[in-house]
């Protein structure tokens, strides 16, 4: 262990050979689980689509009023002075 000063190096700890009983223990994972895992995963990512596309949503909306105000405008001065 270390006693807090600097300098001094730590000896990795080796795991040892890895128990070959516990490898008896080992079971197939099963479909079912396997698709309750998968459909967990996609309604924690279609929440998470969801919840992004209400929160930039508004902006967007806003940004493309903008432009589009921005762009009568212009064509308004446009032809204000092709008039002249």
């Amino acid at each position: 262990m270390s006693n807090g000063t600097r300098g001094e190096e730590i000896d990795p700890i080796d795991p040892g050979e890895p128990v070959a009983e516990l490898a008896g223990f080992e079971h197939d994972v099963s479909a079912r689980f396997m698709s309750r895992i998968r459909h967990a995963i996609q309604r924690r990512t279609t929440a998470a689509q969801l919840t992004s596309f209400a929160f930039d949503l508004p902006l967007v909306v806003l940004k493309e009023l903008w432009l589009m105000m921005v762009g009568q405008f212009d064509s308004m001065k446009v032809e204000k002075d092709t008039r002249k």
